[in-house]
């Protein structure tokens, strides 16, 4: 069962989500006291019980829920996202099963129940996040080397994960019974697997009270893919939501030394976010005191602006790949409009857009009374009279408005050459990572890629491709070869995988044939191992070798795969 479906995004109950394009993402917790960032406790390996002290300080007096809905609506954002709980385990609600939680600070309030409240009132949707991952509670399972879990035991630690898991399910259904209408859960802990997250049984639980909330991948099982900090693969078909902050390197609040993103980047962010059918959250980090710090408060603020005079172009559109003749030229549609995203401002005063073959009954950039002129062309659209200097100091659009139904040529995806291994009769032949067509999505809406090894030993170290990034069961590898008779062969798998992610089992698959095996460990990623298999038969004539993952221990690492080895096995 994939990850994200895309029937979800037929679901009348979360349609609200694909509308509505933008979001506030919100990060505050104990760490904003140290101002270093969200990670602070794992990167600085802060002891668990000195960072508990910071609760005793934890008192933001200047925090004002509808301060912080009036800066989401200033923004133009249609739902808010805040950390309910962090990978810290501090607890922003009123929690009944920790005492870790911000009632029991010298603030004394629940932040989270307030915040809602003010979202009821003010009818902004809200979503809460929620960390799987759980650096403070005694029963969560740590394994050395895994990514977001603590490499040092600490004190008081009682490993049990059924009881972290009865913890967790119990947490989520606090959030999503006790303040009435919630729009979402957005968790993240991308790193186990859907079996230790039990992400199925929380996803039915979710939805059994709250229907009209979505649910991200990060449990493994929910309505979205979520990329983060990038425009993520085509995921055309599926609800999408790429995360991004204002500051460039953190999402929770650094006091120095951070940079963070200008207006008209991340106005470019949120086009083309809308332009390839998803949604951009957008994340603030409050200081200590409760309040936004200002220059993050201003760039939301000044999205906004853009938007007031824009949203036609992003609330409730949907992607359209037309050909636009540019990569600066991004386009969305809407009913009978299509909406030209200009990235830069053209360097002559007309347009040719390839892709719209019908002529538009009105052509308008908006925030510019005169109107533009059009003419039909054997090449496309010719747009006319474009002004000499932008009305926006970011992104303009074009606004083209038709009386029916435009012809539109869109534009077409790349499909990767599909080369057949011709296997030699008799001969060893391999089939290389750089032959193979990848397939599915993982967390976060990847795909496999290939990436460059170094093959060790000797004086030269000689550049590899690998098929590397499996993250979801979903993914797998597939080579087209051609045998020239019915034969059986020894088969052999090349890898890397080092501790401690070794051990995730896979099956190699021809025509109803399939061979079971698990990795072994290697030193590194990228110190490869030949392991052998088994035998398999290849029938006579073209025929698919696939490689998948059937068990991934750690969820999200297979192992990076130079290739496949087929050895002909003699007759007697």
């Amino acid at each position: 069962m994939a990850i994200v479906s895309k029937r979800r995004k037929e679901d009348p109950n979360i349609r609200w989500f694909g509308k509505a394009r933008f979001g506030m993402f919100i990060h505050f917790g104990l760490y904003a006291l140290l101002g270093r960032g969200e990670w602070v406790m794992y990167h600085e390996r802060i002891p668990r019980r000195e960072y508990e002290r910071l609760a005793k300080r934890f008192n933001p007096t200047r925090f004002d829920a509808d301060e912080w809905v009036d800066l989401a609506i200033s923004a133009g954002a249609r739902y808010i996202a805040v950390t309910a709980k962090h990978h810290d385990g501090f607890c922003m609600f009123d929690s009944r099963h920790t005492d870790y939680k911000a009632t029991n600070t010298p603030f004394g309030r629940d932040l989270i129940g307030e915040l809602i409240r003010a979202c009821h009132k003010r009818r902004m949707k809200i979503v809460l996040y929620y960390s799987q991952p759980d650096w403070h509670h005694p029963n969560y399972v740590h394994r050395r080397g895994a990514f977001k879990d603590l490499q040092n035991p600490q004190p008081g630690d009682q490993p049990d994960w059924g009881k972290y898991q009865e913890y967790l399910e119990n947490q989520v259904l606090e959030l999503i019974t006790r303040y009435g209408r919630m729009d979402g859960i957005w968790f993240d802990g991308s790193h186990k697997s859907e079996r230790d997250w039990r992400g199925r049984r929380l996803y039915r639980l979710i939805k059994r009270h709250q229907p009209w909330a979505v649910v991200n991948d990060r449990a493994r099982y929910g309505d979205f893919f979520t990329p983060e900090r990038s425009l993520p693969e085509d995921l055309t078909g599926y609800l999408f939501e790429a995360c991004e902050s204002v500051d460039t390197t953190s999402w929770g609040y650094k006091e120095k030394g951070s940079a963070l993103h200008n207006v008209p980047y991340l106005v470019e962010s949120l086009v083309r976010m809308a332009a390839a059918g998803g949604n951009y959250l957008l994340n603030v980090g409050p200081k200590p005191d409760g309040t936004i710090p200002a220059e993050q408060a201003r760039r939301m603020r000044e999205i906004g602006k853009w938007l007031r005079r824009n949203g036609e172009a992003i609330y409730g559109t949907r992607e359209c790949r037309i050909v636009t003749g540019s990569p600066d030229i991004l386009a969305t549609r809407a009913d009978l409009s299509i909406y030209l995203h200009l990235l830069r401002w053209p360097s002559r005063d007309r347009l040719l857009i390839p892709g719209v073959r019908s002529r538009p009954i009105a052509v308008q950039l908006i925030g510019c009374r005169k109107p533009l002129e059009a003419r039909l062309t054997a090449a496309g659209l010719e747009i006319a009279g474009i002004p000499a200097l932008p009305v926006e100091a970011s992104v303009n659009v074009i606004r083209l408005r038709f009386d029916s139904p435009p012809r539109l040529h869109f534009a077409k995806g790349t499909r990767p050459t599909v080369k057949t291994v011709r296997l030699q009769q008799g001969r060893l032949s391999f089939l290389s990572a750089a032959e193979a067509q990848l397939h599915g999505f993982g967390v976060k809406g990847t795909r496999l890629r290939l990436r460059t090894s170094m093959l060790e030993g000797g004086a030269h170290r000689e550049a590899r491709p690998c098929i590397s990034g499996w993250s979801a069961l979903e993914q797998f590898a597939t080579w087209k070869v051609s045998s020239p008779r019915r034969q059986q062969y020894r088969v052999a798998i090349r890898l890397s995988c080092p501790e401690p992610y070794a051990g995730s089992k896979f099956a190699i698959e021809v025509r109803g044939s399939r061979l079971l095996g698990h990795v072994r460990t290697t030193r590194s990623f990228d110190d490869f191992d030949t392991q052998p298999i088994g035998t398999i038969t290849l029938p006579k004539g073209t025929s698919a070798v696939s490689l998948k993952a059937t068990y991934l221990p750690y969820g999200y690492v297979f192992a990076d795969i130079q290739g496949i080895e087929l050895k002909p096995v003699r007759g007697r």
